[in-house]
Order: C-alpha cells, then sequence, then structure tokens
C-alpha cells in the first residue's frame, strides 16, 4: 500500500569455526537512497543478480536467493546493497508486469544473509522474502483478465495511442467502483493491486492505477504511477494516479476520481488544468521531469 511504512530491525547470530566464519541475519529492508550505495555496482554478478530478483518478483516467488562473493567484509553496508539492488529491480522496463507493476503490488521484504570466508574472500547468500498484496493465483488470474480484456478491445496497428488509453480508461471507469469497505483498513492490502480492479471490480487507487499501467504497458503505451497526496498540501490523504506519453509529452489520468461520472474531469490533462493532485517529490525533480516532459494543456485529440 502507498501509506506503508516499513521497520527496521536486526537480529544476528556469529558462529565461528577454524575453517570458516559464517554470520546469519535476518532484517526486514526498506526503500533508502541508492545512490548512496555504489558498492552494490561494484560486485562481480550484480547486472546477474538484479534479473534475478525481478524475476522472482515477477513469478511471485516465495523467496528469491542470490549469491555473491567480496573480497572484504560488508556486513554494515547490506542493507543498502540489497535495497540498491531491488530498486534497481523494479527500474521500468517494456514488461507490463515489470517496473512499476511490481513496485506498487508489494509492500517490501524480509531477507536473511550468510557468508563463509574462504581463502580472504567473503562469499555471500541471501535470501530475500518478498511480501505481496495478493497471492500467486490471484496475480495469475489478474494478468489472464487484463489479457482477455485486451484480446476483446481488437486494437489495431490503425489503433492510436488516444483510443487505446480512452478505451482502457472506458473500461475501468465504467466497470470498477471504489473500494468504500476496505479503503481505510491499513490490514487489508487485496484492495490495492490489480487483481482487485480486474477480478474483483472494486479497488482503492493503487488497484486502479495497477490495472491501468498493465494494460497500458500491454498495448505498447509508456506509463508511469505517480503517487502523492490529494486535494491539496495539507491533507493526509496518500493518492496515485498515472501519466501516459503521447507524442513526446505526457499527460496525467485518474481513473479513481474519474469512475463512474458520465464527463470525465481527470482525463490526459497537463499540469495547469489537473487539480487537486500534489505528487511525492521524487516525482517533481529535474532527472524525472526530463525523463517524462508534462504537458502543461489537457490533450485534444484531432
Amino acid at each position: 500500500m502507498i501509506s506503508c511504512k516499513r521497520a527496521r530491525g536486526i537480529i544476528c547470530l556469529l558462529l565461528l569455526t577454524a575453517a570458516a566464519a559464517m554470520i546469519v541475519v535476518t532484517a526486514r529492508a526498506g526503500k533508502q537512497d541508492t545512490t548512496a550505495y555504489p558498492l552494490s555496482s561494484r560486485i562481480s554478478n550484480a547486472d546477474e543478480i538484479v534479473i534475478t530478483i525481478r524475476k522472482g518478483l515477477q513469478e511471485h516467488a516465495k523467496s528469491i536467493t542470490v549469491s555473491f562473493d567480496y573480497g572484504s567484509d560488508i556486513f554494515d553496508e547490506l542493507n543498502g546493497v540489497i535495497d540498491a539492488w531491488v530498486e534497481a529491480a523494479l527500474a521500468e522496463t517494456d514488461d507490463p508486469a515489470g517496473g512499476d507493476y511490481i513496485r506498487y503490488q508489494i509492500g517490501g521484504y524480509h531477507y536473511s544473509s550468510s557468508y563463509t570466508i574462504r581463502e580472504e574472500r567473503r562469499c555471500y547468500t541471501v535470501k530475500i522474502t518478498p511480501e505481496y498484496y495478493c497471492t500467486a493465483r490471484q496475480e495469475c488470474e489478474a494478468g489472464e483478465t487484463a489479457g482477455h480484456l485486451l484480446d476483446g478491445f481488437r486494437f489495431g496497428r490503425k489503433t492510436t495511442e488516444y483510443e487505446k488509453i480512452r478505451v482502457i480508461y472506458d473500461y475501468l471507469c465504467g466497470n470498477v467502483t471504489y473500494d468504500k469497505v476496505h479503503h481505510k483498513n491499513p490490514y487489508t492490502h487485496l484492495k490495492s493491486t490489480a487483481y482487485a480492479a480486474l477480478v474483483m471490480r472494486t479497488a482503492t487507487c493503487q488497484g486502479y492505477c495497477t490495472a491501468l499501467y498493465r494494460m497500458l504497458r500491454a498495448s505498447g503505451i509508456d506509463c508511469r504511477i505517480v503517487t502523492g497526496t490529494a486535494m491539496g498540501e495539507e491533507t493526509d490523504d496518500l493518492h496515485a494516479w498515472v501519466i501516459a506519453g503521447i507524442g513526446g509529452l505526457w499527460y496525467n489520468l485518474d481513473p479513481t476520481w474519474d469512475a463512474g461520472l458520465e464527463e470525465y474531469r481527470y482525463f490526459l490533462k497537463g499540469e495547469s488544468d489537473f487539480e487537486g493532485h500534489v505528487r511525492n517529490e521524487k516525482f517533481l525533480s529535474d532527472e524525472f521531469l526530463a525523463q517524462y516532459p508534462m504537458a502543461q494543456e489537457a490533450y485534444h485529440p484531432e
């Protein structure tokens, strides 16, 4: 969930033998500024590790095990290294079931770590246990439902970007209701998934957005999920919406607030006419805005 807070704690057990040393660690890891951990990219098989983590998350693996070796003790930096690898695994790709789709359907992870010392090098094994918002079966059903819907839309080579976005948006706004029963329950996470939107047809903003993201990506539309607050800077209401690219510019989409309306108020809006939405700081950075240049006014099809 967007509002999920991740605690951190470490329990250590040290076992020493004449031949090797092994440290076993259990920790709850959260997101950090990965630029503070350049060590993560200096591990010789770092790229392979990132791919393994991404694949495991996409396949809804109960645990993901990776191994590496290093010439010195990095025990104190291991939290940052693993966080950096997970963050890299969540980077945007062209895969509809990757990037933001994974990011907003997991609530964090735990890990356990051990190492042995051989020939003055430490050989680490890390077991990552993700916390998913839905089961593997539910995730599979969500993917199948998205696929069936897209097949039914019959998009072809002549279907424009605007037409694809409009059809998918129309479906979600017309068929998914806001989950008023569970929206304030911090212990119920299913409401925040694409499964909730596509299969149960009732979800909170995060569920609307992950469903929209997956279907847009599968249709060849570049998009991102943006988080922030709703109705202004003084509110405590966390919110999520989607930005989509058309013709080199990016536009805002909020299916949660447009659901059930006969006339949309938040469809393909620019920055000047997308009221009531305040982005989190990371989505206002120069780097993000350079990569996703926002239109100032709403998109109007020719």
